[in-house]
């Protein structure tokens, strides 16, 4: 992925480290609630008043706010977690993969009721009291298109198209920022930030609210994913890349996941990716270690050692000349004597000793004759 050329060319609007410093004291004094209106200007006027901010552009309370809703995101990231099912993998097969998309369509089609059901009833804040269940719900402001929190529905009223809107009260905002919202299109429940391993959970094709930063403000836009750049992840977290794209105004950014929310609809990932890894640290408890199936495999005998070997029967071609051999090397060995290994004769060797046998024989039988011829001559003379 190549970083998309600016379409602007100025730098990100940045926050100096002495106002981070104050922001997070406020932060931290507030247990991590959004300040008035009234603190929000005071300290836009401080920093814009400031030294360093000399010649520079004013800083505008919605700054400020962006601010402390971001760091906000950031501490619900690692406070809240998804409820801990699923890790393999993320994009379920066969009669899963239909059943989860029609929860997400269902899902989807009836966030717009369960809305106008908070505004209709008795509860004036941004909770769901349906089942108990507390949901916050976020809204798109009609003055510059982003994405706030909820602080309140404080009215309702059916539009003149038929479409419902209600009166929201934005957090961290007074009444003069309240809006008139249709509900279908521009409420919905509030997208969750991304923790470092829910990374996996993020896909190319996926809508998300995605934070993006400018020269004059930062605030949280509606974008879609068009590709992911996996990266091992280390002990500063996820180093995982996304390249979006924003629906206001078709720019591209390469951004970490730390500014990515992903969409409620997406929680059926985790759940089947949190259900493998359980199923397969079972499957691993019951196995038995690897070393002992080697260890097992080792001592048994293998196919070839437990089939009888073949009893293979030595042919000689000087049978009788091995025999006296052997014979030789007992009687040897009765006396005490230590033998030599005999070399085994090539088939030479033993064609050669047959014949010297054979000549052996044949001059015996030779010298038998003479005998008996000189026998018979000194009868004879006799």
């Amino acid at each position: 992925m190549g970083r998309p050329p600016s379409t602007t060319g100025a730098p990100a609007f940045r926050f100096l480290p002495s106002e981070v410093a104050e922001m997070e004291a406020r932060l931290l004094q507030l247990n991590n609630g959004i300040p008035t209106r009234a603190m929000l200007q005071t300290l836009a006027d401080k920093f814009s008043a400031s030294p360093e901010r000399a010649g520079k552009v004013a800083i505008q309370p919605k700054q400020v706010w962006n601010w402390f809703q971001n760091r906000r995101y950031s501490h619900r990231a690692k406070t809240t977690r998804v409820v801990p099912s699923p890790p393999a993998k993320m994009t379920p097969s066969g009669a899963d993969h239909h059943q989860h998309a029609a929860n997400a369509s269902a899902f989807r089609a009836a966030q717009p009721s369960s809305v106008a059901v908070a505004h209709h009833g008795s509860s004036s804040t941004g909770k769901n009291p349906m089942e108990g269940v507390s949901v916050e719900f976020e809204a798109k402001s009609a003055r510059d298109g982003a994405w706030y929190d909820v602080a309140a529905f404080l009215s309702h009223r059916l539009f003149e198209s038929g479409d419902p809107e209600v009166r929201v009260r934005f957090s961290g905002f007074g009444a003069e920022e309240d809006e008139w919202i249709n509900v279908r299109k521009c409420v919905r429940q509030r997208s969750l930030p991304c923790e470092a391993t829910e990374c996996v959970a993020v896909l190319p094709g996926d809508l998300i609210l995605c934070f993006q930063e400018d020269k004059e403000q930062a605030l949280y836009f509606d974008a879609r994913v068009l590709d992911a750049q996996r990266r091992r992840h280390d002990v500063r977290g996820c180093r995982c890349r996304f390249l979006v794209r924003y629906d206001h105004d078709s720019s591209e950014e390469i951004v970490p996941l730390r500014k990515v929310c992903r969409r409620p609809e997406t929680d059926y990932r985790l759940q089947i990716l949190h259900a493998a890894r359980a199923a397969a640290a079972s499957a691993d408890i019951h196995t038995p270690p690897r070393e002992a199936k080697v260890e097992l495999a080792s001592n048994a005998k293998s196919p070839y050692e437990q089939k009888p070997q073949k009893q293979y029967k030595m042919m000689d071609v000087n049978t009788d000349e091995e025999v006296t051999m052997v014979s030789t090397l007992e009687q040897d060995e009765t006396q005490g004597k230590t033998v030599a290994p005999v070399p085994s004769a090539t088939a030479e060797t033993r064609n050669s000793s047959s014949d010297a046998v054979m000549k052996d024989a044949e001059a015996s039988s030779v010298a038998q004759d003479d005998d008996e011829v000189q026998v018979v001559d000194k009868m004879k003379e006799g």
